[in-house]
């Protein structure tokens, strides 16, 4: 006979009513006078003797028995599906033989459901069609829960390890029964999060929080380590999911968790997509209620680059969301790249010495996807009237270039490769060249090149207006050092400072992922 999930609760109750005894039934004469006189003194007797030797007997095997199965009470168990193997896309679960969860799938999980404790439990795992528990694919226990436990299983790793990729750190993958311990279900305050580590081809991995690396609820962790229960920032956090010693981030999500939860978040799928196309990598969150996992929705990348020439802006702060980002954020400076939510953002920039974003001098709403990196360069002038036109007419007010599908690094990892932006306000179309070789023709003000890419040596890049032979260069572009990296390059200042507030002079400037003070390129004439 097999029992479902909720039929646990039935056995546990039928337990509760063993030992219970029915009374003998009446007599339909009545009673006599005889029979009264008898049952005080020959019943007595029988339960002084009789009756106490059933007790002690009978009613000591009924103790040792039934009541000690009362007494071991129950434990709550969840189960969370997260094997990314397509053979085990549906399953069915099994405890000592009996059907305990019938068609699980893939990053699905049941509800806290009460067991029976301290009985040893077995659990089979089979395909979803499967008859009984003789289809297992795999057996694991006895597990024994303590009274009033809470207790997360977690079904992880693929059913033919030969057909998969190893883990990096040799760790086994074969499917196989993960358990949290002293699980939650509810928080007492705020949201509180366990993490498990679900991904086969995954390295040793460390979770951040919100850019900062002392944010870090996930410390190494390998495949099949969970982490303990730590309280989740109110509001929400970006995390980065990156290699044991942060040198490589894997991947980048975003995610609020209400008040008053405990959460299990799983990483789960491949990272290399090809062992499962669909099981990409990705964060899920798992409730106390049980059903599909949530997937934590992917976060972007973004680097802000100062390219505003404008004296009075030489230092400025930046918020995001009305929410301050940068402080004292000078010219010709970058960030290194950051991790910021999905969805639609408000990037304000006001003078240094603001105190809220209601300061700002200039305003833009942009929309960030996930999975996408973006490189924004503030550029252009607080008061153009101040300064020299752009010759081709182009606004130079204060503004913000936003340049979608940017590189941390280059797909090339034996190339440099950089993008170029013209920067410069009072400068015409350029063409920007090595030698007698054109890289990017024809950039107007505001403009932003492809990215192209070069040998790791060191070369020299000219300005040349475009159609004419004036030119300002060669500037010495120095990229010996910098295989596998890419690049933001700008023109950057002004061709007559003396007519722009005495600003900066127009040179190439570099910028890494790393961000920082720019690169200069040096031994830049005008011819």
């Amino acid at each position: 006979m097999r029992f479902n999930r909720t039929q646990w609760l039935a056995v546990v109750a039928a337990a509760l009513l063993v030992g219970v005894g029915c009374g003998d039934d009446d007599d339909p004469a009545g009673p006599s006078t005889t029979n009264n006189a008898t049952n005080n003194t020959t019943n007595n007797e029988t339960n002084n003797s009789t009756n106490n030797e059933t007790n002690n007997t009978t009613n000591n095997a009924t103790n040792n028995t039934t009541n000690n199965e009362t007494n071991a009470g129950t434990a709550l168990l969840q189960l969370i599906h997260n094997s990314a193997d397509p053979a085990a896309a549906t399953v069915d679960i099994y405890v000592n033989g009996d059907l305990f969860l019938d068609d699980v799938n893939f990053r699905t999980a049941s509800p806290f459901t009460a067991v029976p404790a301290g009985a040893d439990l077995e659990f089979k795992i089979a395909p979803g069609d499967s008859t009984s528990a003789d289809d297992a694919v795999g057996t694991f226990g006895p597990y024994n829960f303590a009274a009033d436990s809470t207790t997360v299983l977690l079904a992880s790793g693929v059913i033919d390890t030969a057909a998969f990729d190893p883990n990096p750190d040799a760790e086994s993958t074969a499917l196989n029964l993960y358990e949290i311990a002293d699980a939650k279900t509810t928080s007492d305050s705020g949201a509180i999060v366990a993490v498990f580590h679900g991904v086969t081809d995954a390295p040793t991995i460390d979770v951040l929080l919100n850019n900062n690396p002392t944010l870090k609820p996930v410390d190494d962790a390998k495949y099949g380590d969970s982490t303990a229960y730590v309280a989740f920032p109110m509001g929400g956090a970006v995390m980065d999911v990156t290699n044991g010693n942060n040198t490589s981030r894997i991947a980048s999500f975003a995610a609020a968790v209400p008040d008053g939860v405990a959460v299990v978040v799983v990483a789960s799928g491949f990272v290399d997509p090809a062992q499962n196309a669909a099981a990409p990598l990705g964060l899920f969150a798992f409730f106390a209620t049980g059903g599909a996992g949530i997937p934590l929705p992917a976060a972007a990348r973004l680097q802000v680059i100062h390219n505003s020439a404008d004296p009075a802006a030489a230092m400025v702060d930046v918020y995001l969301n009305d929410k301050l980002t940068l402080n004292d954020f000078a010219f010709r400076t970058a960030t290194p790249f950051i991790t910021v939510p999905p969805g639609e953002a408000k990037i304000s920039i006001a003078p240094s010495t603001s105190t809220a974003a209601t300061d700002a001098v200039f305003n833009q709403t942009v929309m960030f996807e996930g999975k996408k990196t973006y490189v924004a360069v503030a550029k252009g002038l607080i008061t153009p009237a101040d300064f020299a036109v752009n010759p081709d007419a182009e606004s130079t007010a204060l503004g913000l270039t936003l340049i979608a599908d940017a590189r941390e690094k280059a797909t090339d990892p034996a190339k440099v490769e950089f993008i170029a932006v013209h920067g410069s306000t009072d400068a015409p179309t350029v063409d920007l060249r090595t030698g007698g070789t054109t890289i990017f023709a024809a950039l107007t003000y505001g403009d932003i090149s492809a990215y192209g890419a070069i040998d790791p040596s060191s070369i020299p890049l000219t300005l040349r207006v475009t159609g004419s032979v004036l030119s300002i260069g060669p500037f010495t572009f120095d990229a010996t050092n910098l295989a596998g990296r890419a690049l933001t390059v700008l023109a950057s200042g002004f061709t007559a400072p003396a007519l722009n507030q005495n600003g900066a002079e127009l040179g190439l400037v570099a910028f890494t992922a790393a961000g920082g003070p720019a690169i200069i390129l040096p031994d830049g004439t005008l011819n």
